[in-house]
């Protein structure tokens, strides 16, 4: 009983993440996109990308120009449903925690970004607080010398989770949107991670400002 409960829990574990899917391609394809990417990015470079939570659509479908790219997701089975659309969009995921073994996840972010990964990150979680930065992504980006890129974007009809910690936009059908990719922020070997923290917490709001007003 016990196994045909868990063997159908699985078959629609399967179908949900193939319903998210399709249903993010749907809605991205009635989307009337603007991109914006500052002339110093280079694809070819190992880059950190740092997006809030909040934003976290706008880099799941749309580092095209990306080859490639990678991202840490939660092993939870919900990271499992995340892993499996991310994957479909381009992204190797990594399996692990920054919250409960955040060494662990960091080395082996590192290592990828070593190997000429570019990294996708969320920066202000798992948990918050909203809008404001964890250190990792800047510790990685001085010891791997990896730039970093401020991510933002803006949709013009969204729905907004309110309820949730992060905020989570949610774009509508047929709406404007924006993506804007910042200049690069390079992290010198000899410089203090710390003095750049706030600097990239600032990067990433004033990157989601220009999109706002590029709508």
């Amino acid at each position: 009983m016990c196994f045909i409960f868990c063997k159908n829990f699985n078959i629609l574990h399967l179908y949900c993440q193939s319903f998210i899917y399709y249903l993010i391609k749907i809605i991205n394809s009635t989307i009337r996109w603007k991109k914006v990417v500052h002339e110093d990015i280079n694809p070819d470079d190992t880059n950190i990308y740092a997006f809030w939570h909040q934003k976290i659509y706008f880099p799941t479908v749309s580092l095209h120009h990306v080859k490639k790219k990678t991202t840490l997701v939660s092993p939870s089975r919900d990271g499992e449903m995340l892993e499996s659309i991310l994957t479909k969009f381009g992204y190797e995921v990594i399996r692990g925690s920054s919250r409960d073994s955040n060494v662990k996840s960091l080395v082996v972010m590192m290592k990828a970004l070593k190997k000429g990964y570019s990294l996708g990150f969320a920066v202000d979680g798992p948990l918050g607080p909203i809008f404001q930065i964890k250190p990792g992504i800047v510790y990685m980006a001085h010891k791997t010398g990896a730039k970093i890129v401020p991510v933002g974007g803006a949709f013009k009809w969204k729905y907004e989770f309110e309820k949730a910690w992060d905020k989570f936009h949610l774009p509508l059908p047929f709406t404007k949107a924006v993506l804007y990719l910042g200049k690069p922020i390079e992290i010198p070997a000899d410089a203090n991670p710390d003095d750049y923290i706030q600097m990239v917490n600032d990067a990433i709001n004033e990157a989601n400002d220009k999109a706002k007003e590029l709508l």
